[in-house]
């Protein structure tokens, strides 16, 4: 029993190396209100065109969870600025369902 648990450590532990997690976990995009800009992973677009970067240029599968957020460096102006929601509603547009608009009271 000993040398077969000596053997499946090795053989789990190569499995897991292989498998990428990151595509399970969900995806980021940050609004700048103050610039009226997106970023996802460092690449700043516009807001306008998110859904359509993560289905066509990034391949992110539609079934992966979004979550859409203010920056936390760049508040919007009032805290019922929309542009989160209109966001959201630009990813939705592209076939996404498991989007999260998150809006924090931040006054």
């Amino acid at each position: 029993m000993n040398g077969t648990r000596h053997v499946l450590i090795p053989v789990i532990a190569l499995l897991l190396a292989g498998c990428d997690m990151s595509r399970y976990e969900p995806v980021t995009v940050a609004v700048y209100p103050s610039t009226h800009s997106c970023s996802i992973n460092n690449n700043k677009l516009d807001c306008e065109t998110v859904g359509a970067y993560l289905r066509d240029t990034m391949k992110v599968s539609l079934k992966r969870h979004i979550d859409v957020s203010y920056t936390g460096a760049d508040p919007p102006a009032t805290k019922d600025d929309p542009m989160v929601d209109q966001v959201a509603n630009t990813v939705r547009a592209a076939g996404y369902k498991d989007v999260n608009a998150a809006r924090f009271d931040l006054r």
